[in-house]
């Protein structure tokens, strides 16, 4: 495996139109064949049944848990359609529903830092809680980096704008926890569930183990299709949004300078800003990243400055309520991702 070097670095334009622009790109978000592509459920109230019931914290780990258990569980969502998770945290009714459920299915990694609150509770001691990341070897983050771009932040943020909580967002990821973007790292994922619902419905044991392995080879078949397309690019770069590509890149041999840190709420400082339009030009970096969840203007800006073209690269943290309907699957957002990503790296 050709290891990536991980750089989250950022750029700019003029004083006055880079505040402007931080200021638009911290504002809200705008609002399957077999198994793969069925509809996403959401935690809303829960008819009474014998199927054993699941939640999943947010969208991909819902992809996970639904290819697997079929049929047999009822599956649902914490983080609602549309939501970026990272900041996202269970309301009251979300905790009551909770307490219905057989199994909790999360990531870890502190994606989800709530979920450490609900198990030391003790209020659910009849649910699995099911920590997908575990025995995964995690990326550590640059921590000094981090605690040198919250500086820079906090002496250019207007200090009655950020509260506490949200200038140590980044503080919270001691690892990197976006393993989802790894389909080798993601059949980890899918076994780790596997084993979780054997556990709690041992009578369907092996249509859980088919399933997952029928899954896996699915993941198996995109790992090879991001292989062969990548094999012949003229470049290595790209410039997601966030930073959530580090094992993405590690995989495949891309290098990876994001805009932003751990979660795409990090704002980009002034001095960032100006640095990430001085790499995209001494670079020729042809394209810059937006997310689906996430405000572009930012990225469009900088593009403009830059003169390079926004395309979309979704961290599959979340789908939005269009490609919900349309029961958007997992395999097919990487597969939207590859086809960007080869536009970027310019592929044959």
């Amino acid at each position: 495996m050709q290891k990536s070097t991980i750089v989250v670095i950022g750029a700019g334009v003029a004083a006055a139109m880079l505040m402007v622009v931080i200021a638009l790109a911290q504002s809200n978000p705008p609002m399957m064949q077999e198994n793969e592509s069925l509809s996403q459920s959401t935690m809303i109230s829960q008819s009474q049944t014998s199927k054993i019931k699941i939640i999943a914290s947010f969208y991909p780990l819902y992809e996970f848990s639904k290819n697997i258990a079929g049929d047999k569980a009822d599956v649902f969502t914490f983080v609602p359609v549309g939501i970026e998770p990272h900041d996202w945290e269970p309301s009251t009714g979300d905790l009551i529903t909770l307490k219905e459920s057989d199994v909790f299915v999360y990531n870890g990694g502190g994606m989800e830092p709530f979920v450490e609150k609900l198990i030391d509770s003790g209020e659910y001691p009849n649910i699995l809680f099911v920590e997908t990341t575990h025995g995964i070897d995690l990326i550590k983050t640059d921590d000094e980096h981090e605690e040198h771009a919250e500086e820079e932040r906090a002496e250019e943020a207007h200090t009655e704008e950020m509260n506490e909580g949200e200038m140590d967002d980044d503080h919270e990821f001691l690892y990197d926890p976006h393993i989802w973007l790894d389909p080798i790292l993601a059949k980890e994922q899918v076994m780790a569930i596997k084993n979780a619902l054997i556990k709690v419905d041992t009578d369907n044991a092996q249509y859980y183990e088919d399933n997952a392995n029928t899954y896996s080879a699915k993941l198996d078949a995109l790992d090879s299709k991001i292989k062969t397309e990548l094999s012949n690019c003229n470049k290595n770069t790209i410039v997601p949004f966030h930073n959530a590509f580090t094992y993405f890149g590690a995989r495949y041999g891309i290098e990876i300078h994001a805009l932003s840190g751990m979660a795409p709420e990090s704002e980009a400082t002034a001095h960032e800003l100006k640095e990430l339009i001085d790499f995209v030009k001494e670079n020729e970096i042809k394209v810059i990243f937006a997310e689906d969840l996430v405000d572009p203007k930012l990225a469009n800006v900088l593009a403009d400055e830059a003169g390079a073209q926004v395309l979309l690269l979704s961290p599959l943290e979340g789908i939005t309520q269009e490609e919900q309907a349309n029961g958007m699957s997992y395999l097919e957002k990487m597969e939207e991702n590859l086809k960007n990503i080869k536009v970027a790296l310019e592929c044959q």
